[in-house]
């Protein structure tokens, strides 16, 4: 016959695997999700530019917030940059604005 306090270890044991597999499997899904929002949200930037929905500047703080959400592998993050995306598109989808010309590529 076994030891209960043996029963018990493998028991615990079992349930700390299976938490930390169920976790791993989070990760590893957050992360192709974002990478996929990521490419979908830089695509929509891009054209918003171009049509001059979105200033310089404003394209300029945006791109760079959606390289270190990238970075850094933040959902949470990808989530706001979103919204404000949207905000700007909802504010300038009445008339275009103006883009700032003195910036030199």
């Amino acid at each position: 016959m076994t030891h209960p306090i043996i029963v018990i270890a493998s028991f615990l044991t079992t349930i700390r695997s299976m938490w930390e597999l169920s976790r791993m499997v989070r990760e590893k899904r957050a992360a192709k999700t974002l990478r996929t929002d990521v490419k979908s949200i830089l695509v929509l930037l891009q054209r918003a530019y171009r049509k001059g929905l979105l200033r310089e500047r404003e394209f300029d703080y945006l791109f760079e917030r959606l390289m270190r959400v990238e970075a850094h592998n933040d959902v949470a993050v990808l989530r706001k940059i979103r919204a404000d995306f949207q905000a700007i598109l909802a504010r300038g989808s009445g008339q275009p604005t103006r883009r700032q010309k003195d910036m030199v590529y």
